[in-house]
């Protein structure tokens, strides 16, 4: 009999969950000093409500936001926010490394903040083109800000 239960432990042990057997999406990592120093109050993924950028304390929200990341590598607003605190401190190629890793993987808010950066010459040579099509990744992912980005973006409003 004990062989039995055992053998039934190791099934259910190596079993998926419940959740993904029904198609339901893996739980989002925990809230996190990151999500309370860097997430962005209108970014639908935040956890948390978010804080905003002018209040954002910057150095401790990327000791945070690397922690974060360390711990949870493929937590994508996790990169997204170590980014938005990188540009804060005005470390604007560390931002855009994070931005641009998290929008490859279709971060709404990363391909949105990508777009903010080429369409105002943020540690990358302006680009009007190159900011629409970011805008318009992330407005088609449902990010609040990117439609009205792209509609307020001057190449855009020129056609």
């Amino acid at each position: 009999m004990l062989h039995a239960g055992l053998a039934l432990v190791l099934v259910l042990l190596s079993a998926p969950s419940l959740g993904q057997q029904a198609g339901v999406p893996p739980l989002k990592a925990p809230l996190h000093a990151c999500d309370s120093l860097a997430g962005n109050p209108i970014d639908p993924g935040r956890v948390g409500p978010g804080v905003a950028t002018a209040a954002l304390r910057a150095e401790a929200a990327i000791q945070a936001c690397q922690d974060a990341v360390r711990m949870f590598p493929d937590e994508l607003r996790f990169q997204f926010q170590l980014a938005r605190a990188f540009r804060q401190a005005n470390r604007l190629e560390d931002a855009l490394r994070w931005y641009t890793s998290a929008a490859d993987r279709g971060y709404p808010g990363a391909l949105n903040s990508l777009g903010v950066m080429y369409s105002l010459g943020e540690g990358v040579r302006a680009d009007c083109n190159k900011a629409a099509r970011y805008f318009s990744l992330a407005a088609s992912h449902g990010y609040p800000a990117a439609d009205t980005n792209l509609r307020t973006l001057a190449c855009v409003r020129q056609v």
